[in-house]
C-alpha cells in the first residue's frame, strides 16, 4: 500500500487527479471507499463529510459514516492557537476506534473475526460486528480488562490474557486463525491507515470553515494509524510538524514506539514522552478548565500540546472520553 502514498499526496496537494493506471485507480478506489474507474478524476472534495443534518438515521451505521463530522473544540488563541476533536462523539465505541474498525471490516471477508484489543477496538469490532453480522472473538491483556463488562453487554466471546501488551497477545490467535477465523489485524492493515487519511481531510475542512491552516498535529500512537495518517495529510498539504505521544511508562490507548508499530514509520514526526501522571494531570487540568471529561490517552496529547513552544495552529486528536476507565480510575495516579 505504500506505493499509493504518492498517488494520494498528489491527491492532497493539488485537490485532484486522474487515475491514469490500474493501480493508480486501486489505490483511490480503496481511498475513497467506492470503484474508481482507470481514466477518471478524482477530487478532494469527495473526502469531506456530508453530515445528516436532520439526524434522523435509517440504520446504526449511519450514525458513524453520517455522524461525520465529529465536534473540533478550541481551546485556546494565539500564539499557540489549538483545536482539539473528540472523537468520543463516534457511537459505537465512543471512540476514534469506530472510524479503524469500520475499515478493518469492510476490507476483510469472513463472518468469524478474531482480534487483540487493550479496549476501544475491543468494544468497536464488537459492536460493529454486531451491526455488520460477524461473529467476533476478542483477546485483551490483563490491562484492559476493564472493557470486559461492555463486551459481556455485547454479547461478545473473549478472552483475558496474562499479558501486558496487545501485541504480546497476537500468538493466541493462531488456533483460531487456523480453525477458519480471519484477522483483521488493526496492527498492520493499512485499511487503518487509509480510514484516517480521511479523518484528516474531515479536520482539514473543518479548519478551512474557520480560517485556518494547521502547523502542528499532536496525537498519540498506540497502532500508529490516526497519527502517522493526519501527519502525512498535514505535511503534505502544508508542511505541518507531526508531534507523536508515547507513554514514559503506561497509559492506556498509547505505546511505545519500539514495541512495534508499522505507520509512525512513514512519516517524519518528533516522538514526546508523557508520563501517566503528567497524562492524568492534564484530563483533570482539561476537566477543571472545559467541563469535559477527556480520556487518559487525550490528557497525554494535551499534556504534550502544553509543552509546546512554538507559535502556529496546533490540532490535537482526543480519542476517547474517561467514563470506560471508570473501573480503573482509583488506580491511576
Amino acid at each position: 500500500m505504500r506505493e499509493c502514498l504518492p498517488i494520494y499526496a498528489k491527491l492532497i496537494r493539488e485537490g485532484e487527479i486522474r487515475a491514469s493506471n490500474g493501480s493508480e485507480a486501486l489505490c483511490l478506489s480503496w481511498l475513497l471507499q467506492r470503484r474508481v474507474e482507470e481514466g477518471s478524476v478524482v477530487r478532494i472534495e469527495e473526502l469531506y463529510p456530508a453530515p445528516n443534518l436532520a439526524r434522523v438515521y435509517e440504520g446504526p451505521l449511519q450514525l458513524l459514516t453520517e455522524g461525520w463530522p465529529t465536534p473540533l473544540l478550541k481551546i485556546s488563541g494565539p500564539p499557540r492557537e489549538a483545536y482539539a476533536k473528540l472523537e468520543w462523539y463516534n457511537p459505537f465505541s465512543f471512540s476514534i476506534k469506530d472510524r479503524t474498525v469500520y475499515a478493518l471490516l469492510r476490507s476483510v471477508e469472513g463472518e468469524r473475526l478474531v482480534e487483540v484489543s487493550s479496549g476501544n477496538v475491543a468494544v468497536a469490532m464488537g459492536a460493529l460486528g454486531n451491526v455488520m453480522g460477524k461473529r467476533v472473538k476478542i483477546y485483551i491483556p490483563s490491562a484492559g480488562s476493564y472493557v470486559a463488562p461492555l463486551l459481556d453487554v455485547l454479547g461478545v466471546e473473549h478472552q483475558i490474557l496474562d499479558v501486558t501488551l496487545t501485541v504480546e497477545a497476537l500468538e493466541h490467535l493462531e488456533k483460531d486463525i487456523r480453525e477458519g477465523a480471519v484477522h483483521p489485524n488493526q496492527f498492520n492493515n493499512d485499511a487503518n491507515f487509509v480510514a484516517h487519511v480521511r479523518t484528516a481531510a474531515e479536520a482539514d475542512w473543518q479548519l478551512a470553515q474557520v480560517g485556518k491552516r494547521p502547523t502542528h498535529v499532536v496525537a498519540g500512537i498506540g497502532t500508529s494509524g490516526h497519527a502517522a495518517a493526519l501527519g502525512f495529510y498535514f505535511g503534505v498539504k502544508y508542511g505541518a510538524k507531526l508531534i507523536a505521544v508515547e507513554p514514559k511508562d503506561w497509559i492506556p490507548g498509547i505505546r511505545r514506539v519500539e514495541s512495534g508499530m508499522k505507520w509512525i514509520h512513514w512519516v517524519d514526526a518528533a516522538v514526546v514522552e508523557v508520563s501517566l501522571r503528567e497524562a492524568m494531570e492534564g484530563v483533570r487540568e482539561f476537566a477543571r478548565r472545559y467541563g469535559l471529561l477527556i480520556g487518559p490517552s487525550a490528557g497525554a496529547v494535551y499534556a504534550a500540546y502544553k509543552r509546546m513552544e512554538e507559535e502556529g495552529v496546533y490540532l490535537m486528536v482526543f480519542p476517547d472520553n474517561l467514563l470506560k476507565y471508570v473501573p480503573i480510575l482509583d488506580k491511576l495516579p
